[in-house]
Formats: structure tokens, C-alpha cells, sequence
């Protein structure tokens, strides 16, 4: 789809939730369980010039808000279910945490939208990731992997087995998806090296 859910373009957000209609509609077809949507990815930060939204928080708020709530009709008809994903503060300034995106679903009463957790993403915005997937266990429906430096898990600082523990206290049923790049002189046997090493966290 090539509109966000809280684009500044309410013409290309609208065509988003066109898209992301027929996309849901697609997966309830052929059985598949859900689409991953960020609030708005490379749209606009506030750490780089001009530093101020051509929107206010507030906009922004009703905006994605709006664009959740026609989307949790959809996924309701369909079936499905919108993973909505916080990203780091240079790659979007609305939706950062997973609390961020709590609250986005438990004041609009979605019951179709849940969290996906990107361990990457999380590195850099929580204080605390264990704590944080604890927290909201209750509407974490998605994780993606990748370590610190979103290079392959194990070859750099984050303390996977931990938060594979706290997943596993949680009774996490959800997917874990790889989501990351690989750095090495062989990246095909890197790839396998970093999944053997998954298997004992």
C-alpha cells in the first residue's frame, strides 16, 4: 500500500486504507492472519530539520485514530487482524512504543487491532523490553527479530534469551518473524549460524 494511516496527504491516506482493505480482504482468502501497519514511515521526524510537524499532535491523533477505527471494520468483516507497529523516533513521530500503541487500541475499543513488538525498534525507545512486552502481554499479537545494530540475532548486545524468557512467561502464541540483515563474509551460513543460536535462547 502506498498511503500511511497517518499520512499528512488525506488523499494518499485514504487510497492506504483502500489498499489495506483489499490487502485484508486478500488474506481472509487464502487464510492468512493479518497485515503489520505502522502509524507512517519516513514521513517526518522530529529530530531532523524543519523539526515541526506540518500537523499538530493533536491532528495526528484523531488522523491515525480515524484511520484505526475504519480499519477495525474491516478486520471485523474479514476476520483479520491489523498489527499495528510502533517504529523508532526517526522513522516516525507518532506511534514509538508499545505503549504508544496501547493506547491508540484501548481508547478507541479495537478489538481486531493488536501490537506487534520489533525488537529493533523497541531497543531504542524502551526503557525496558522484558518489561515492556510484559506489560502488554494481553494485545501483543506479532514479533519481529533483529538485534541491536538490525543485523542478525546473536551478533550484537541484546539479551535475547531474556526476552525469549519473558515471551515464554507470558505465554506469547504469536508468530516470531525475522526481521533484520545479515553481515558476514558468508551470510547464507551466518543466517543458519544465527538460527541454531536462537534455538537455545
Amino acid at each position: 500500500y502506498d498511503g500511511w494511516i497517518g499520512d499528512f496527504i488525506e488523499e494518499r491516506r485514504l487510497n492506504g486504507l483502500k489498499q489495506i482493505e483489499r490487502i485484508l480482504e486478500a488474506l481472509a482468502e487464502v487464510g492468512g492472519k493479518g497485515i503489520v501497519v505502522p502509524a507512517a514511515w519516513g514521513m517526518f521526524t522530529f529530530r531532523l530539520p524543519p523539526m515541526t510537524s506540518p500537523r499538530s499532535l493533536d491532528g495526528d491523533r484523531k488522523m491515525v485514530s480515524d484511520s484505526l477505527r475504519v480499519l477495525e471494520q474491516v478486520a471485523a468483516r474479514t476476520g483479520t487482524v491489523v498489527y499495528l507497529e510502533p517504529l523508532n523516533r526517526y522513522q516516525d513521530h507518532m506511534i514509538n512504543t508499545l505503549a504508544d500503541a496501547r493506547r491508540y487500541i484501548v481508547e478507541n475499543n479495537l478489538k481486531h487491532v493488536q501490537i506487534i513488538g520489533d525488537f529493533y525498534h523497541m531497543n531504542i525507545e524502551e526503557d525496558n523490553l522484558a518489561q515492556a512486552l510484559h506489560d502488554n502481554r494481553d494485545l501483543l499479537g506479532h514479533v519481529h527479530i533483529a538485534d541491536n545494530h538490525r543485523y542478525q540475532p546473536g551478533s550484537g548486545t541484546l539479551d535475547f534469551h531474556a526476552l525469549f524468557e519473558q515471551l515464554r512467561a507470558d505465554n506469547y502464541q504469536g508468530y516470531v518473524v525475522y526481521e533484520g540483515r545479515i553481515r558476514a563474509e558468508d551470510p547464507a551460513q551466518a543466517y543458519r549460524d544465527s538460527l541454531a543460536w536462537l534455538r537455545t535462547c
